[in-house]
């Protein structure tokens, strides 16, 4: 699904507990196991065919960010993954979810904006600005609809009454790795390539992220860190 050119690819809601135990299955098992998948989407989705086609986008994302996943494995060694603070998974697949419908980021980025003018914005506003950059049809419509209970059930945004958000508290990311996905995620889909320290805390996409208590000092995976004639230097892919 295309419109004004962007990548849309997502119709249907994504359950976080379905996406979270498919993670630690592959990280324990070394495969992506539709059937298993399946098993757990159909507690969360009502009809064969809706539940078919969520597993079908939880597959994707397992699919084309494996090198993430493997990186993770590796960082975590023999520290299971649903050990991890639930604000670290939360992030870790909220940056997954993003970087494979990247719908998911320009949506979260307009809401951003808008909560720096205004404590709440309604559907009508959350439309129109994702509308702006992925065109007006029922399409990019069906695929809001699909995200704003995801993003919800992250912890970026909360529903405060029917079509009216709020921003949520902070997902505080301690894991070293998840952060630097984070700032990768926010780098490669901004199209920036990089990215300077002192801009972290403005940029839009790091208003629904606390990482700073981990040292970009110690990034080694995904980016890495520069000086610059101005600031703390920058971080580039």
């Amino acid at each position: 699904m295309n419109s004004k050119g962007k990548y849309i690819g997502l119709n249907q809601r994504i359950p976080f507990d379905v996406l979270d135990s498919s993670i630690h299955y592959y990280l324990t098992n070394g495969i992506v196991e539709k059937s298993y998948i399946f098993q757990h989407m159909q507690e969360f989705t009502s009809g064969v065919n809706r539940a078919n086609k969520a597993t079908s986008y939880v597959f994707q994302i397992l699919s084309r960010q494996a090198n993430l996943l493997n990186l993770l494995k590796k960082q975590l060694k023999d520290f299971p993954y649903n050990a991890l603070r639930i604000d670290d998974r939360k992030a870790f697949c909220l940056c997954l979810i993003s970087l494979t419908y990247p719908i998911t980021y320009d949506l979260l980025v307009a809401l951003a904006q808008g909560f720096k003018v205004q404590d709440q914005i309604n559907k009508k506003f959350i439309s129109e600005k994702v509308m702006t950059i992925y065109g007006s049809n029922r399409t990019v419509d069906v695929a809001i609809d699909a995200l704003l209970p995801m993003i919800i059930e992250h912890n970026t945004i909360q529903r405060d009454k029917v079509s009216l958000y709020s921003k949520a508290s902070l997902l505080v990311v301690i894991n070293k790795f998840i952060s630097e996905v984070v700032i990768f995620t926010d780098i490669k889909l901004s199209g920036s390539k990089s990215i300077l320290i002192d801009d972290l805390s403005y940029k839009p996409w790091y208003s629904y992220f606390d990482i700073s208590i981990v040292n970009p000092d110690l990034f080694n995976q995904l980016i890495s860190k520069k000086d610059s004639a101005v600031g703390k230097g920058y971080l580039t892919i």
